[in-house]
């Protein structure tokens, strides 16, 4: 399976496993940097229309209105979107946990709306009509990431702002890559020369110039690209090498899916070993990308 082959059905079976993952979780620094470059190069206090892409279970919207909800007008239309209705129905659950709290004083929550809508295909949405997009980790994994990119170039306003991330360097697959290499290593036989899985993010998606290319070709203008880096820390090995080996996450399937239960057991205990020589740190790197229109 190639990243771009991963299916809409793929996420859905794993929406309310990502929906338990907590905020302080991998995905919280490069989001959080991606939410703070939109405000900083375009204020949320001048919006008309943000627009979340790939939402997922709503990391980058609950970021978002914790952070500006406040600075956010209240004639602000905020929607959160992505192609899993899994995620979408993640993403509107919390919403409503939200609401049902109380406290959400700027209303954000309360008019947040939540739709099915593929990246590639933003018709749901007229030509310069949105001041805001932001797509968390998710242009990478499209199969054509450049439609993505021009349909977000399409909908945003002039003088607009757009902002999204990628991996460069996700440590804790390549472990899980390495362990399942040490449990079924790859033979003579094998015209593969690394283990399935270890380059299933595209090379150029890595990087601060390929990134800034993507956007660069898709028509965005003041194009900026910058890592984020990160450590992160494990605290219980054990536990963390069960849910990496056990995930329901494309990436893991992709990397394990043709092991045996047997199989996958060994590697669960590789990684306990890879990960104790690693100091128990897994090295995030993400790449931001950010452009006006």
């Amino acid at each position: 399976m190639q990243i771009g082959n991963i299916k809409s059905s793929d996420w859905d079976s794993t929406a309310s496993e990502y929906a338990k993952v907590p905020l302080e979780g991998p995905l919280l620094i490069p989001c959080k940097r991606m939410i703070d470059a939109l405000q900083n190069t375009l204020s949320f206090s001048s919006a008309t229309t943000i627009l979340d892409i790939g939402c997922g279970p709503g990391t980058a919207i609950s970021l978002l209105i914790d952070t500006y909800g406040n600075n956010i007008p209240p004639e602000t239309r905020l929607v959160a979107t992505d192609y899993s209705a899994g995620m979408v129905a993640a993403t509107r659950a919390k919403k409503d946990s939200k609401v049902i709290a109380g406290g959400d004083a700027a209303n954000c929550w309360g008019r947040l709306e939540t739709l099915v809508v593929d990246a590639q295909d933003l018709s749901e949405f007229p030509s310069n009509s949105v001041s805001h997009i932001m797509g968390s980790l998710v242009y990478f994994m499209l199969p054509d990431p450049r439609k993505g990119l021009r349909e977000a170039h399409r909908a945003l306003q002039s003088g607009c702002v757009f902002a999204c991330t990628s991996w460069a360097k996700v440590e804790w697959m390549e472990l899980l890559v390495q362990a399942a290499h040490k449990v079924r290593p790859v033979g003579k036989d094998n015209t593969s020369t690394q283990p399935k899985g270890s380059n299933i993010i595209p090379a150029h998606w890595k990087d601060l110039v390929g990134v800034k290319g993507e956007l660069e070709s898709a028509g965005f203008r003041d194009v900026h690209t910058e890592y984020v880096e990160f450590n992160w820390v494990v605290e219980d090995h054990n536990q963390f090498a069960e849910m990496m080996c056990t995930s329901s996450n494309p990436g893991s399937k992709m990397v394990l899916g043709d092991l045996t239960a047997e199989e996958q057991g060994h590697v669960r205990e590789e990684y306990v070993k890879i990960l104790e020589e690693n100091g128990n740190v897994c090295k995030g790197v993400a790449v931001l990308g950010i452009g006006k229109k």
